[in-house]
This record gives structure tokens, C-alpha cells and sequence, in this order.
């Protein structure tokens, strides 16, 4: 069993999720495992009832939640051609048809129906995510999100985005990752961001600011650098010689792949289209073993980790002419206190699917969020 607590890691939850699964939740919102009613981006056309989260109730959406937004759009695709195929083989005047086809074709209607209906759905839903993510705002936020994340102070872009009218959560949580990643901001900036807010959002929005900031969020660099980074292990992970711990970790972890494959990963960091999730990456190097490969380490040098992968596996074509089947991994119960986001879990079931990570995952946790409702949490 490994516990992870969300403070750990706190910018993964400001990072936008390239998942089919986390896309909704950022931009439609989950609920209990539906799609958020309430919502005024859900699609007029979608059963909101029949949007579950879990494999039992609609296998579709189990097959596309994890995967990349490159990739859903051609999946869901497939699978429109693949229903169309089946119905037209049957209905076709030039296949005969005994009775004993025609029962058990009957017998599939009411699986057809609601095959049609979840895909339908999920077509939906998919157009939704693509005309968000085609868009050039979409692009800078990413952009931005990641050019935070290598280390860059975007002062600039933040205060662009507050005289644009930029969405007020999607404007903290930016701010919340400069933090984050630089060790701080410093106070001048800082406070000519705070003012620059209540100018334009409201007063209201002062108390979310004061607590953001108490919580670690977002640090202020009084004098040269330092700072910390979201309050790592004893709430206080003070920075060495001005840099940012989290800049440090970056490096040693390796987070940044950025030439990950999309559609067939073949690392956890496609997720995000290169950042990997860090409580993640800690529990895969953790599981597996790992050598350090110290400061000069690269983006693309991932992978320097001891294999334990267990050697009584077999491969698939043996197993069938053996009858020897693969052996069952051992289970890892991961518990999150404090939430998960969708990124993470995404993650996790990537590494429990591959037959290089030792164990089958189970994850515990005590909500799932993302870095709106985090935010959204301390109004």
C-alpha cells in the first residue's frame, strides 16, 4: 500500500489534461460518476443520465476515457463504422437469413441500441472537446502551462490575460503554476497581479487569493530567489540556491518527455502531451527501482530505471500452445488524500496495464478534482 498525499503535488491539478475522460471533467464536469446537468457546455443532445465512469455501465466509454485527444476522435469513428457494418450485413436483402440468425440477431437488438445511444453520446461529447482544444485560445493556455513548467516566468502573458477578461479560475490556476514551478513570484509582481484581479474580477475574489496563498499555493519571493514548493513532504520544501525544488524534481524524475507518442504511449507523460503526473512518476519509480541519472539527465532519457519485471511471464503465443497463462501480478492499493485528478488515474492504469510494472493498481481516494474545484474549494 502507498499513500499520497495531495499536497505532495500540487501541479498536476493545474495542468490541463489531454484525456478524453479529463477533458470532460474540465470542461463539462463529472458528478458522481455523470455528467454534470448543471453544466451549460453539455451538449443539448447528450443523455446526461447515461454518462457513467465506470466499465459496467457503459464498456465505450471504458475503452475511450484514458485515451489522447489526438486519438478518441478516430477511435469513436471506428467504432460508428463498426455498428453500421453489422446492422447493413443484416439488413442486406442479399444475405438470407435462417430463423435461428434472426433470433439471435433479435436477441442483440436491445445491446445495439444501447451501443448506439452511449456512441452517439460520446460523439457528442467529442465534437464539444474538439472545438475547445482546435481553438487558439486552448493552444496558449498549453502552451503557457508548459513554458511554466520548464521553469519560464510568463509575468507578462498573466497580465495580458487579466486585461483580456480572462476566466477568473482558469487566470489562478496559471498563477498558482508560475508559483509553483519558479519557487515563488516575487512581491512586487505579485502584488501588482493582486490589485490588477480585484480591478477587474471584483472584490470577491480577495478571500480566495488570501487562501490560496496560505495554503502554499502561491509563494512570495521577498528579496532574491527561494521560495517552496506545494509544501513537499513537511509543507515546507525550501529551494537551494535560489532555484525551484519542483525545477529540481522535474529534472531527477524526469516529467518532461516531450516526444512521447500520443496515440500509441508509450509513457505515462501522454497524458498531458509530455508532462507526467509527478505522484505517478514517484509510484512507477518507487515499484520498479530507479537510477538516478543526476542534473545533466534529458527529457529524452527516460527509461534509466532497473527492471523487476517478473520472468515467469510468457508471451501470447506460448501461453497457447503451453495452456500457460501469464502470471498474476501482485496488487498495490494507492490511497490519495486530499483528491486525485483524472490525469492521474489515467496514469495509473497505464502503468497497471503495461506487463513491464510489476503490480495490478488499485486506487483509494477521498474525492476527484481538478484544479478549478481545488481553487473553487477555497472561495
Amino acid at each position: 500500500m502507498m499513500l499520497i498525499d495531495r499536497r505532495l503535488d500540487m501541479v498536476t491539478p493545474m495542468v490541463t489534461p489531454l484525456t478524453y475522460e479529463g477533458l470532460l471533467d474540465e470542461l463539462v464536469g463529472i458528478d458522481c460518476g455523470f455528467i454534470n446537468n448543471k453544466s451549460k457546455t453539455a451538449p443539448v443532445a447528450v443523455n446526461l443520465v447515461s454518462l457513467g465512469v465506470h466499465a459496467g455501465n457503459d464498456t465505450l466509454y471504458a475503452e475511450v476515457r484514458d485515451q489522447h485527444v489526438e486519438k478518441f476522435g478516430s477511435f469513436l469513428q471506428n467504432q460508428a463504422l463498426v455498428l453500421k457494418e453489422s446492422h447493413t450485413n443484416f439488413t442486406s436483402k442479399d444475405t438470407k437469413k435462417n430463423l435461428n440468425e434472426i433470433h439471435q440477431f433479435v436477441k442483440q437488438i436491445p445491446i445495439f441500441t444501447q451501443s448506439l445511444r452511449s456512441l452517439t453520446n460520446h460523439i457528442h461529447l467529442a465534437e464539444l472537446i474538439k472545438a475547445t482544444t482546435e481553438d487558439s485560445s486552448f493552444r496558449d493556455q498549453w502552451n503557457t502551462e508548459r513554458a511554466m513548467i520548464e521553469g519560464e516566468s510568463c509575468y507578462d502573458i498573466l497580465e495580458e490575460c487579466i486585461f483580456t477578461n480572462y476566466p477568473p479560475y482558469k487566470l489562478l490556476r496559471l498563477l498558482c503554476l508560475q508559483s509553483l514551478c519558479s519557487g515563488g513570484i516575487k512581491s512586487n509582481r505579485y502584488d501588482q497581479f493582486k490589485q490588477s484581479i480585484v480591478q477587474v474580477y471584483g472584490y470577491e475574489f480577495l478571500p480566495i487569493l488570501h487562501n490560496i496563498e496560505k495554503m502554499g499555493f502561491i509563494k512570495r519571493i521577498e528579496n532574491r530567489g527561494g521560495g517552496v514548493f506545494a509544501n513537499l513532504a513537511d509543507g515546507a520544501g525550501a529551494s537551494s540556491g535560489g532555484r525551484s525544488l519542483f525545477q529540481s524534481i522535474k529534472r531527477n524524475l524526469i516529467l518532461i518527455h516531450a516526444e512521447v507518442n500520443t496515440t500509441e504511449p508509450d509513457d505515462i507523460s501522454y497524458v498531458s502531451s509530455g508532462y507526467a503526473p509527478l505522484t505517478v512518476r514517484l509510484i512507477q519509480s518507487a515499484m520498479q527501482g530507479w537510477i538516478g541519472s543526476g542534473s545533466g539527465s534529458s527529457s529524452s532519457s527516460y527509461g534509466k530505471r532497473k527492471s523487476i519485471t517478473t520472468t515467469t511471464t510468457t508471451t501470447s503465443g506460448s501461453s497457447k500452445n503451453s495452456g500457460t497463462k501469464k502470471k498474476k501480478k501482485p496488487t498495490l492499493i494507492v490511497v490519495y488524500l486530499g483528491g486525485i485528478t483524472y490525469m492521474e488515474i489515467a496514469s495509473l492504469r497505464f502503468l497497471s496495464k503495461r506487463d513491464s510494472f510489476p503490480y495490478h493498481i488499485i486506487v483509494i481516494t477521498t474525492k476527484v478534482l481538478n484544479g478549478t474545484k481545488l481553487i473553487q474549494s477555497m472561495e
